[in-house]
């Protein structure tokens, strides 16, 4: 039975009072009234009413992942959450600033800090007031950037997961960032985000004049930034071998010492599923840590490109720039995509210098070696040669069977050394096909109570790999799913949030992700335009879910070997 909207607001509202802090509760959702829960069609909404229009806008950007936790907690199920701004008669008429000015948790550390950080409005105002006692008519700097590239309808409510960044604590005061001269929209008497100190969840008025924080300070920092990392994803974790041996040397030296080596830029670059991503994040988990950066910004191109067309639109560029010029340690993932994209570019070329004069260390990942980037400027491509560029090749046999036998230990999985070694010298392309297909075998034995031995390794793998083609795309994929699951082609590109539109969306994603050597911003974009994150979860989701579904796991099958016949086919 679906709770009514009381209950199941009440409820995760007692939820959201452990996780948060008490003042946050106060101020910001204990004036939440439920009005309905909508069970009709699709997944449920509940629909909430928020005193104003800032108060809407605030939860959307700071809490939203959390509250939607809370409320699919409550009923049982996924459900969405909707808001709707209390009639005027209804609103308060007190308009304060200093409702919030306590510590919160919120769902976004790496947000952009706000304009004005010494105070949150509280939703119970109307507007918030500025330290001049004037209400401003725009939301802060902060609100708009981190509210600039949304997940999608199939990703929880965060942005980075996919790729994340990371905030550590205070960098350079306001008054040392200065607006980039690409900045053609900036606005007069604009404020600019201030850095945030060491403590988790606290925004000082003026950080840079306050001790660094304690050591509980910096260890609940951490742990806030940890989220938006993976943490398994650490230099232990990451097996050497003669293809990679140099770009994690140098990712371990930038680590260890930011901005202090010769390796500025690090620039490491290589084919999919080779380990870029998880380097660069090895670096930005050590780097916080072990407090080598004080500031650590981890973030994808397509999300930082999202963010500063934002802050265009909304005449907010320069707190943008100042944003990421507080980086100590900027990591960018995927920079191939700057490409043919002119005022990104420009505006990152004002960073980047900025942050190189000052000593600050920027790590960058490209799928192909900087020179053939297409599309990049002559003066930024001299910028990413500046310092080391360093190359990851496809892992050797000894390497592969090193990776699968780490594979299996965390997994804790019995595995022969006779069948590692037939699946490494049966999968050379990457580190990801060779790991899924580990995992695809091993749930396989373990679903049907099958023995892993030798001979059932080389049927599996002769079924899933013999004559693979190369000549499938997302386009192929998305058609043969649609056909398989009796859905039109329209549905895996639309918005719906069908449960049946979904999971045949998710599976589809992960194939792509499986079968083609697409990236997850390339894939997402073939979705109907999704973030790059949305793709990230859908894959993540679905190799969890073969774990344990056995009918998950027999459509997983039977639409591969569906996509590889075709392929075939069509190359003889």
């Amino acid at each position: 039975m679906v709770p009514s909207a009381s209950d199941t607001w009440r409820s995760a509202l007692r939820d959201l009072r452990e996780t948060l802090p008490e003042r946050t509760v106060q101020n910001w959702l204990d004036p939440i009234q439920p009005l309905g829960l909508d069970t009709d069609e699709g997944a449920p909404t509940l629909t909430l009413q928020v005193p104003t229009p800032f108060g809407v806008q605030y939860l959307r950007s700071r809490f939203q992942r959390s509250i939607r936790q809370a409320v699919t907690e409550a009923v049982g199920e996924p459900t969405d959450v909707a808001y709707q701004v209390a009639p005027e008669e209804d609103r308060p008429d007190e308009i304060t600033a200093d409702a919030d000015s306590s510590s919160e948790e919120t769902d976004d550390a790496t947000s952009p800090p706000s304009s004005d950080s010494s105070s949150a409005p509280s939703p119970s105002s109307s507007q918030a007031s500025n330290t001049n006692g004037q209400a401003p008519e725009q939301p802060s700097p902060a609100e708009s950037i981190a509210s600039s590239a949304p997940a999608g309808e199939d990703a929880p409510d965060h942005s980075a997961q996919s790729q994340p960044s990371s905030s550590k604590s205070a960098a350079p005061s306001p008054e040392q960032s200065s607006p980039s001269p690409s900045s053609s929209t900036d606005v007069a008497n604009e404020s600019v985000p201030r850095p945030r100190t060491k403590t988790a969840d606290h925004e000082s008025e003026h950080p840079h004049q306050k001790d660094a924080g304690s050591a509980d300070e910096r260890s609940a920092l951490y742990e806030q930034a940890k989220q938006h990392l993976r943490p398994e994803y650490t230099f232990d974790e990451f097996i050497e071998g003669d293809g990679n041996r140099l770009a994690r040397s140098a990712a371990f030296a930038v680590a260890q010492e930011p901005g202090s080596t010769n390796y500025n830029p690090l620039l490491v670059y290589g084919g999919v599923g080779l380990g870029k991503t998880h380097l660069a994040q090895a670096v930005a988990n050590y780097a916080l840590e072990h407090d080598t950066a004080e500031h650590v910004l981890y973030v994808s191109s397509d999300r930082f490109t999202s963010q500063f067309v934002q802050s265009v639109r909304e005449n907010r560029i320069t707190a943008f720039s100042s944003y990421y010029r507080q980086a100590d340690l900027l990591i960018v993932d995927d920079v191939q995509f700057f490409g043919e994209k002119e005022k990104t570019q420009e505006e990152f070329f004002h960073i980047f210098n900025d942050l190189h004069q000052n000593g600050k260390q920027i790590f960058l990942c490209a799928d192909r070696p900087p020179a053939k980037i297409p599309g990049i400027e002559e003066r930024l491509l001299s910028r990413f040669q500046w310092g080391l560029s360093a190359d990851i090749q496809r892992p050797d046999l000894e390497t592969r069977i090193a990776i699968l036998q780490r594979k299996a230990a965390r997994q804790d999985i019995a595995v022969s050394p006779d069948v590692l070694e037939l699946i490494a010298q049966r999968i050379d392309s990457n580190v990801r096909q060779l790991e899924g297909t580990l995992t695809r075998l091993t749930a396989l034995v373990q679903l049907d109570d099958r023995t892993l031995d030798v001979e059932t390794a080389r049927r599996f793998l002769r079924k899933h790999t013999d004559d693979e083609p190369t000549t499938l795309d997302a386009g192929d994929i998305i058609e043969k799913v649609a056909e398989h699951f009796h859905l039109e082609k329209g549905d895996l590109l639309s918005r719906s949030r069908k449960q049946s539109v979904a999971q045949a969306r998710q599976i589809a994603m992960f194939l792509c992700r499986e079968l083609t050597e697409e990236s997850y911003a390339h894939i997402g974009s073939r979705f109907g335009g999704r973030d790059h994150s949305t793709v990230i979860h859908a894959y993540r989701k679905i190799e969890e879910d073969l774990q344990s579904d056995l009918e998950l796991q027999d459509e997983v099958s039977t639409l591969q070997s569906k996509l590889q016949n075709r392929s075939l086919s069509s190359s003889l």
